[in-house]
């Protein structure tokens, strides 16, 4: 099972992590590339089409992990930053309607400037 959480700040999505795979089997494997795919749009659009300097994204990645973090809040409160990661909930939403039993979603309101 994919464990996805999404971090803000007051209104402000600022990153989130991915951790682990949906399972095996086909089904399970369209799953995990279907959100992965969204994952990596999201992180590619940053830098590519709003010109994000990577060294403002924090990411972290292994087999099953992913983990991004936008680090300067003049970046994150931006509107297509927003827009981005609502795009990119939106999906994985549409995605855990169809297939709860792979991949679990939450937002988690972050205190500090940490996630």
């Amino acid at each position: 099972m994919t464990k996805i959480s999404i971090f803000k700040i007051g209104n402000y999505y600022k990153g989130f992590i991915f951790d682990g795979h949906a399972s095996e089997g086909d089904l399970e494997n369209y799953v995990c590339a279907s959100i992965s795919t969204l994952s990596q749009t999201l992180y590619f659009t940053l830098i590519d089409k709003l010109n994000i300097p990577e060294d403002e994204i924090r990411d972290v990645q292994d087999d099953g992990y992913l983990e991004i973090e936008i680090l300067d809040k003049n970046v994150f409160n931006r509107n297509d930053v927003q827009t981005c990661f609502e795009f990119m909930i939106k999906g994985i939403e549409l995605i855990r309607s169809q297939y709860p039993q792979y991949l679990t979603l939450k937002v988690v309101e972050v205190q500090n400037d940490k996630i």
